[in-house]
């Protein structure tokens, strides 16, 4: 396998990586230690749609590069992590919305399906990290 196509596929998943890292470690902290309620929802209102569409656009360029150069088992992969940042992309007005209702048991759900839709991409990244590294 070539080198510079493991290294895109590596360099892709450690994007994902460190986008989460980030959002987790540094913004989703800082945010509500720094911000009042109201302009921290207007902030998380912004950054998040933001988040998963760009965790979205790096999943399609992993699916694209494992398609073309990897085997099905990476393809497939890829499109877990494709599947779970759209989920994560396309629950945010509903979540939003939920919230603006009072619906706290739907906001709940929905807020622990970004969680575990964040986790998931998360778990792909460092497996396809390793698997990347042993071709």
């Amino acid at each position: 396998m070539n080198t510079l196509i493991i290294s895109l596929l590596i360099l892709c998943y450690s994007l994902i990586l460190g986008i989460i890292f980030a959002q987790v470690l540094i913004t989703a902290p800082v945010v509500f230690k720094v911000l009042d309620d109201q302009n921290a929802s207007k902030f998380l209102r912004k950054i998040f749609p933001r988040y998963y569409f760009l965790l979205l656009l790096i999943s399609l360029l992993a699916l694209l590069i494992s398609y073309l150069f990897f085997k099905i088992f990476d393809l497939y992969i890829a499109l877990v992590a494709v599947f779970f940042s759209l989920l994560g992309y396309v629950i945010i007005p509903i979540t939003n919305s939920a919230r603006d209702r009072g619906w706290d048991s739907i906001f709940k759900w929905l807020h622990n399906l970004s969680v575990f839709n964040t986790i998931v991409i998360m778990g792909i990244a460092i497996i396809q990290i390793f698997r990347a590294t042993t071709l």
